[in-house]
């Protein structure tokens, strides 16, 4: 398949019932990576995301000295993480981060715990440039880093300056409006600190579960992180403590496309790499959307009427389309972080569904969908190279002919064989 062509999506002319699995959870593989770098044996990890955020992560880490091999295990990709020389490493790098955030904001944090006056450069694509990163610059100045910005102040790329294993501890203070992902960026290196680093959120905390999830994860790694109900955590010095080996579970947030499409065309899909007690916020999307949008042995979905996906803001575009396909009204609030994604997602979500004939409202942080299937018709949608917008639209393509979907290679930041396995999903319901 060219994927350096426009992909036309074909619907499905059967519903979609299967059981089936998901590359695995990019928010853990880029979370458990740069923490198993630290610690001071080996570790396997198993069912890791092997897409280009992931590739990005472990470039970098090898990049800085870190050794990551890998290995086929009943033909299936498992890599060992050594800590290798990443404390020792005296070389200046600029690393390309594209435009992965987890990349680049986890390793803005990392970068301090590199050789002390060991400069590293963190940058990317144009994209990348444009989202924000000064709330987590200003938390670890508080924390004596030495960190500059190349170009813009606020945004990448930026040089940051190592302090080996010096980093001082005490109260910060920290904003939490933009992503939480300035958070585990300093969770991964606070048990590093000398005395307990205190962070003081002044901000209400946006995505809280990808927040539980690293706390959760550090935990396995021995890391405790005391939480104050979101407002106050507190870590105090620990020693990593490597496991042996690490499962990584199915990706939540890739999960949406395929239980959608059965959702949509009329039947039921399972994922057989998504535990029930999952790790991630995400996994909620089948209980709190499509329960509420189809009954078992309906065909037809049901509008969500007002719902706040403030703590799952990646899925909150699946089910923004399903609600343009479902008659009725349904407003999606709490999507804020929207806006500094791979792309302007609101913005992208409220072009493609107008060029589709959807009558939708978009605010700052809301989306209002007037639902009508009759409405909907084909369009080539713009992705804007976001993966998210190309795969939720395939969601619409699946019922609505002729979708075509622009730059379908972008899919490859999370999903690389997406596009493939749409093709065999179909074929199954044919």
């Amino acid at each position: 398949m060219d994927l350096s062509l426009p992909f036309s999506v074909q619907p499905f002319s059967h519903p979609f019932c299967a059981s089936v699995s998901v590359p695995g959870s990019k928010s853990i593989t880029n979370r458990v990576f740069p923490i198993a770098c630290l610690g001071s044996s080996p570790l396997q990890i198993f069912g890791a995301l092997s897409s280009e955020d992931a590739d990005l992560m472990r470039n970098a880490l090898r990049s800085m000295g870190v050794e990551i091999s890998s290995s086929l295990v009943e033909k299936k990709e498992v890599f060992t993480v050594f800590s290798g020389s990443f404390f020792e490493n005296t070389q200046n790098l600029e690393i390309f981060c594209g435009n992965s955030g987890t990349t680049i904001r986890f390793l803005t944090a990392l970068c301090l715990l590199r050789s002390m006056g060991t400069k590293t450069t963190l940058t990317g694509v144009d994209r990348m440039k444009q989202r924000p990163i000064q709330d987590l610059v200003d938390a670890l100045r508080q924390m004596g880093a030495h960190i500059e910005y190349e170009e813009k102040d606020g945004y990448p790329p930026l040089t940051i300056t190592g302090m080996g294993k010096l980093l001082p501890g005490g109260k910060i203070f920290m904003k939490g409006d933009i992503s939480s992902q300035f958070f585990t960026a300093i969770f991964q290196i606070g048990a590093f600190c000398q005395t307990p680093l205190e962070i003081i959120v002044t901000e209400e905390l946006v995505s809280q579960p990808y927040v539980a999830m690293t706390i959760q994860i550090l935990e396995q790694f021995g890391i405790l992180v005391e939480n104050h109900h979101f407002q106050k955590f507190v870590i105090h010095p620990q020693t990593i403590k490597t496991p042996a080996q690490y499962f990584i579970e199915g990706d939540a947030s890739s999960a949406s496309y395929p239980t959608a499409i059965g959702a949509i065309t009329g039947g039921h899909v399972d994922i057989q790499n998504l535990p029930n007690f999952s790790l991630q916020g995400d996994a909620q999307f089948s209980k709190r959307v499509l329960e509420k949008m189809k009954k078992p042995g309906e065909l037809v979905l049901h509008p969500l009427g007002e719902i706040n996906m403030e703590d799952m803001p990646d899925v909150a575009l699946t089910a923004v389309v399903l609600c343009a396909y479902a008659q009725g009204y349904s407003k999606i609030t709490g999507l804020s972080t929207l806006r500094h994604k791979e792309c302007d997602r609101i913005w992208a979500l409220e072009k493609n569904l107008k060029e589709m004939g959807a009558n939708i409202q978009t605010g700052k942080d809301w989306i209002e969908i007037f639902g009508d299937p009759k409405l909907l018709h084909g369009a080539k949608i713009e992705t804007f190279h976001d993966h998210r917008v190309a795969m939720c639209f395939a969601v619409l393509g699946s019922m609505v002919p002729g979708v075509i979907i622009e730059n379908p290679k972008c899919t490859e930041k999370t999903y690389p064989t997406f596009w493939d396995e749409y093709e065999e999903w179909r074929a199954i319901a044919s």
